[in-house]
């Protein structure tokens, strides 16, 4: 029997990895990852403040797009009425509705004179 033999061996610990290291808890005890823990706790507070602010972005773009098709629907809306309003206010066309309404109003004869 060898002096080595007596001499109680210690137990290695299992380096599984990165993954199990992560996934177990056993980085957070690292002493660089404690020390920094507000710093890494500030940079996940503006990396999801970052995030919102990008979503909100994307909404109010999208919004902005749909307002912007209203728009052009409505222009054509007022430009259709416009058109009707003119032609329904032209001389032929008044003419026209006065005949088939058989109203006492008609065309005159003389021109018009300005009284004093």
């Amino acid at each position: 029997m060898s002096i080595e033999d007596n001499i109680p061996k210690k137990k290695k610990k299992k380096s599984g990895g990165i993954f199990y290291k992560i996934y177990g808890g056993d980085f957070l005890r690292n002493e660089k990852i404690t020390r920094n823990a507000g710093l890494f706790a500030l940079i996940m507070l503006y990396a999801i403040i970052y995030v919102s602010n990008r979503y909100a972005f994307h909404q109010e773009l999208h919004k902005i797009s749909d307002l912007k098709e209203d728009v052009k629907i409505l222009q054509y809306d007022v430009l259709t009425r416009q058109s009707e309003l003119s032609e329904k206010g032209r001389q032929s066309h008044i003419e026209k509705y006065v005949k088939e309404s058989e109203s006492e109003l008609g065309i005159a004869t003389q021109p018009p004179y300005l009284i004093e």
